[in-house]
């Protein structure tokens, strides 16, 4: 061991030799082509035999140990004597006209590195953790990457060419994502004795359109059905509403970034305590119960400008029971849509069943024990309805939104200038009537008089009795 220890000791020093001879009578050429040929032999050997040859300085770092084996041709004196650090696990670090072999970790850890640069980058779109963790799967031995959470920088140290590569990655991982605008509407049918088990959509939209359903087991018409909204399905949905079949619970607009979800709810929280015991410790926690109407979309646009959704629409109702323990009756349905931009998209098929229990009876007597009955009937009502949602999504200042924003102009403006119309012509029929007073006064007297002879002659005429 000590031999050994001695052997390497001398190699350093005949190496550090070399390289103040060659440093104080020639400047080496690192760019010089050469050849190398070497087998499993001591890092420290192979970098003192190049100071000596190629008349180049390196200092070989304490801790630098271990054989190597090189085979390089037409190679630059930098470039082998870089492989050969690197063969050995460590690095080359060239500061003025001499190398450094050191440890990756020592990367400009004392003085300004010529293997590495240090660059920041913003990160405004995404979360900096993350990228942080993308980031770091790219990087060299020698590079690092720290963040800044509050001000979403990432701090990138590594060689030139990985940070080139870093600034490539980020830019396409963090574009600027898109808005959309969702357009919603929950509606809730009233079903008669005929469609009892729902409407069959897939008879309504029966002109070709591409139809994504799930049929159900008690009759062709109940069960999931999806599909794009045309022509036909707005006249089905317009005789809908002029025999009050149809009732409006939500109509939310919405605006979200891709790939964040949109909710909104139209209902209650409800707060019961739940209790949970850890190793014997005991805690209590307040947890709540949505219930009303709810929907929620989570918007994503591929490459081609289509909108793929996620769409959670829910109608329900729940209470707490006097044990604190929380029931819910829902009406729901988690799905995944591919629709284009500005294209509306129809889910039905959410039939539930409304029992409602009531009872009439004679005032006083219904309430006597045991009699009361007897003046008093129950009556149970059960009717069915069905939950259809209508979504329409936009990518802001997108095409359809463009289109969108231009028809609402329109009619906007169109109803404006009828606004305006009307008050003209009121405005008219008013100086009118106070350009013209006496006519007006004329008028009514006219009009009373008349009254007035109708009614003599209906009292003097015998046959009127």
């Amino acid at each position: 061991m000590n031999k050994r220890l001695y052997t390497s000791g001398f190699v350093r020093l005949l190496c550090a030799l070399m390289m103040l001879m060659a440093s104080r009578f020639v400047v080496a050429d690192v760019n010089k082509v050469i050849s190398i040929n070497v087998l499993d032999m001591d890092i420290a050997a192979v970098m003192a035999m190049l100071a000596a040859k190629e008349q180049v300085n390196i200092l070989v770092n304490k801790g630098v140990e271990g054989n190597i084996s090189l085979n390089l041709y037409d190679v630059t004196v930098k470039d082998v004597i870089e492989a050969a650090a690197r063969a050995g696990g460590y690095a080359a670090e060239l500061i003025g006209n001499t190398f450094y072999i050191i440890k990756p970790d020592d990367v400009g850890s004392r003085h300004s590195s010529s293997i590495t640069t240090v660059r920041t980058f913003n990160v405004r779109y995404s979360d900096p953790e993350k990228v942080k963790t993308i980031i770091g799967e790219y990087l060299s031995d020698y590079g690092k990457v720290s963040v800044l959470q509050d001000r979403s920088i990432l701090v990138v140290e590594d060689t030139p060419e990985h940070i080139n590569r870093v600034s490539v990655i980020l830019k396409s991982i963090d574009e600027k994502p898109e808005q959309i605008l969702i357009e919603a509407k929950i509606l809730e049918i009233t079903l008669s004795d005929s469609n009892a088990y729902g409407i069959n959509w897939s008879k309504v939209f029966n002109n070709g359109e591409t139809t994504i359903g799930v049929q159900g087991l008690t009759s062709p018409a109940s069960g999931l059905f999806i599909n794009r909204i045309t022509d036909t399905f707005q006249a089905t949905l317009e005789a809908l509403y002029i025999n009050n079949d149809v009732r409006t619970l939500s109509s939310p607009n919405l605006v979200t970034r891709e790939n964040t979800e949109a909710s909104v709810i139209i209902g209650d929280r409800q707060g019961y305590r739940v209790t949970t015991t850890i190793n014997q410790v005991t805690t209590e926690s307040v947890e709540f119960l949505e219930s009303g109407v709810i929907l929620r979309v989570l918007p994503t646009v591929d490459a081609f400008g289509n909108i793929i959704m996620q769409i959670h629409p829910e109608v329900s109702t729940g209470f707490i029971s006097t044990d604190g323990i929380p029931s819910q009756q829902t009406t729901e349905v988690t799905t995944e849509v591919l629709t284009r931009d500005g294209q509306p998209i129809f889910i039905g098929g959410l039939i539930k069943n409304n029992v409602t229990d009531g009872k009439t009876g004679v005032p006083f007597l219904s309430k006597i024990p045991l009699l009361g009955a007897l003046f008093s009937s129950q009556s149970r009502a059960s009717n069915n309805t069905e939950t259809i949602v209508l979504i329409s999504p936009y990518i802001v200042d997108g095409e359809a939104h463009q289109l969108m924003l231009e028809k609402s102009a329109r009619v906007q403006h169109q109803q404006k200038l009828l606004s305006s119309e009307l008050d003209r012509i009121g405005s008219e029929m008013d100086m009118k009537e106070v350009s013209h007073p006496e006519a007006a006064e004329r008028e009514q007297y006219d009009h009373d008089r008349d009254d007035t002879e109708e009614e003599e002659d209906l009292w003097g005429d015998d046959s009127y009795f």
